[in-house]
């Protein structure tokens, strides 16, 4: 007889030899007692979990000879006829290779027939979600109103792409991933029948290795076997699926955890020549510290799975590291796994992140400090600097003289009370640099320039500024408390800049110094500077305002300052 694989040979033939589905079987089982069977199934949840057993199992369980029964003898003539796929009442269908639209017609027009042998025509579908839409609409349905003596067993581990309306008309079944324990003991159980020792570290790695799907255990341990001689021992195991092993973790591990980046350096160049995918050390080690991050938050919990870590290896390696630590490692493990797909180098980037976790305390502070820092809002520039210029523009008109405080008639203490603004000497420049006149008249000339190309917004600021001199690689201006400064180092910066390059030659840089008031701006040679009458009340239409007007006007003048222009003033 041909040998035959060993998820085939252990492949559960009743509910009972169900591993890790105790809610399905459980549910099924009540429902064959009760007599409530549906016309239509639904089997979903990851590779490996049993869901084509269980239709199979359910399959028997309504056609054997001594059912409808939660127990199907496994050999009556009905039974063996379905175990061995001969079945003339029991047909499985693969979807991906026969999902299209004729394949569920010929299907609509043999559902209409009596089955041959037993009590029910079944009909499993594997993988249903490969069906087309045109082919689940052809079945819509059929399986909406099947004949009483048709059972529909679908199955499919991408649940999301069968139609809803396909699903509303099926009883859902979802199978959970197998545990490790549940896995490890159903490994225990094949091998006490076979003529081979087998360490149980062994057992419990391929069990991880799974991950959740007995079938995938079943065929890891059926290579291994086939691999080893009369035993099999953990190391034969990682040697098969090419794993790093135990104790390099460890190793690298303590290594990580005494910061010694030499031995850390070695283990990665052993390990590479050793022939190991830089994803799967990567994978490894990201499990390896989940185990250390799950003991520090909760100690040893049961039914959690430490990938094969001893308890007292799991404290000793996690008294080296603080929560915080493990997860940043963590995470910058899984950045390393990323550059690894698409780094010309990968081995650069696995030296590199193993490297940053030896200087762990540094990177996390600098992290830390980017985290508390205030994150940048996105913000209509364009219309802030309209505004600020516009600020810019009035402040200076106050400064100059040319507005008044606004106050209503009548009001004699409040106008003898408005503010006056006294020229005051600036304060020391903080920057080497002379005043000459050759300098005065390149600012001039700067002016003249920002005028000319209609940068209006940048004279708005600064003409509220005086020139203060200028050395071998800075021009210097002086500018009031507020805003002022602000906007010039920040919105007009390059433009003054370049302004001042074009009609000087040089490549100077603007350097803003606060003053406390800034003097008035001498008059350029042969220049007559106008007195400018300040405006009264009836400039601005103050004296037209009513007595609740005039009271918000005095709010606003408090909280804004009390210099006004008129609108078409204001550019």
């Amino acid at each position: 007889m041909a040998y035959m694989a060993l998820y085939r040979k252990w492949r559960p033939d009743n509910f009972n030899n169900l591993v890790g589905q105790d809610h399905v079987s459980r549910t099924l089982v009540n429902a064959i007692k009760s007599g409530r069977i549906s016309h239509a199934y639904l089997f979903t949840g990851p590779r490996g979990t049993g869901k084509t057993s269980t239709a199979r199992i359910l399959a028997k369980a309504l056609n054997c000879e001594k059912g409808p029964t939660t127990e199907p003898c496994n050999e009556c003539a009905a039974c063996r006829r379905i175990d061995s796929g001969s079945s003339m009442d029991v047909f499985e269908i693969d979807a991906a290779s026969n999902g299209g639209v004729d394949e569920i017609r010929d299907l609509r027009e043999t559902v209409k027939f009596a089955p041959v042998n037993g009590r029910y025509k079944i009909y499993i579908i594997d993988e249903v979600h490969a069906l087309s839409r045109d082919a689940f609409n052809a079945l819509l349905k059929t399986l909406e109103e099947p004949p009483e003596h048709v059972v529909f067993i679908m199955a499919t581990t991408e649940v999301h792409k069968v139609l809803p309306t396909i699903q509303s008309r099926c009883q859902r079944y979802d199978f959970k991933r197998i545990t490790v324990d549940d896995i490890f003991g159903r490994l225990k159980t094949v091998v006490s029948d076979m003529d081979i020792q087998v360490d149980d570290e062994a057992l419990r790695m391929i069990a991880v290795k799974a991950d959740g799907g007995m079938r995938d255990a079943l065929s890891i341990l059926d290579q291994c076997i086939a691999l080893s001689e009369h035993s099999l021992t953990i190391d034969r195991v990682q040697q098969l699926l090419g794993l790093v092993g135990k104790e390099w973790l460890d190793n690298l591990v303590s290594a990580l955890q005494s910061r010694d980046a030499a031995a850390v350096l070695t283990m990665v160049d052993e390990i590479i020549r050793s022939g190991k995918d830089f994803q799967q050390v990567l994978g490894e080690l990201g499990i390896h510290f989940r185990g250390l991050m799950i003991f520090k938050a909760a100690g040893i919990v049961d039914g959690v799975d430490y990938y094969s870590q001893t308890d007292e290896s799991i404290k000793k390696q996690a008294a080296g590291f603080t929560q915080e630590q493990i997860v940043w490692i963590i995470r910058r493990i899984h950045e390393a796994a990323n550059e690894v797909k698409w780094s010309p180098q990968p081995r650069i980037a696995v030296e590199a992140a193993l490297l940053e976790i030896c200087q762990r305390d540094i990177l996390m502070n600098k992290s830390a400090s980017a985290d508390k820092a205030p994150s940048a809002q996105p913000v209509d520039d364009g219309r802030i600097a309209q505004l600020e210029a516009k600020l810019a523009h009035m402040m200076g008109m106050l400064k100059s003289g040319a507005a008044s405080v606004a106050t209503p008639k009548g009001s004699a203490a409040a106008a003898s009370s408005a503010p006056k603004v006294t020229a005051t000497v600036a304060k020391p420049v903080q920057v080497a640099a002379n005043i000459t006149e050759d300098g005065v008249e390149l600012w001039q000339k700067t002016l003249d320039h920002l005028r000319a190309t209609g940068k209006e917004q940048v004279m708005a600021c600064t003409q509220n500024c005086t020139f203060m001199g200028m050395n071998d690689a800075q021009f210097v201006l002086g500018t009031p408390k507020g805003v002022i400064k602000g906007l010039l180092e920040r919105i007009y910066r390059k433009n003054i800049e370049e302004a001042f390059g074009a009609v000087s030659g040089l490549n100077l840089s603007l350097v803003c110094q606060e003053v406390a008031t800034v003097p008035e701006p001498t008059p350029r040679k042969g220049e007559i500077q106008e007195d400018v009458p300040p405006p009264t009340d009836d400039d601005f239409g103050i004296s037209e305002l009513q007595d609740d007007a005039r009271e918000r006007l005095d709010k606003a003048v408090d909280v804004f300052g009390d210099g006004f222009v008129h609108p078409e003033d204001i550019q």
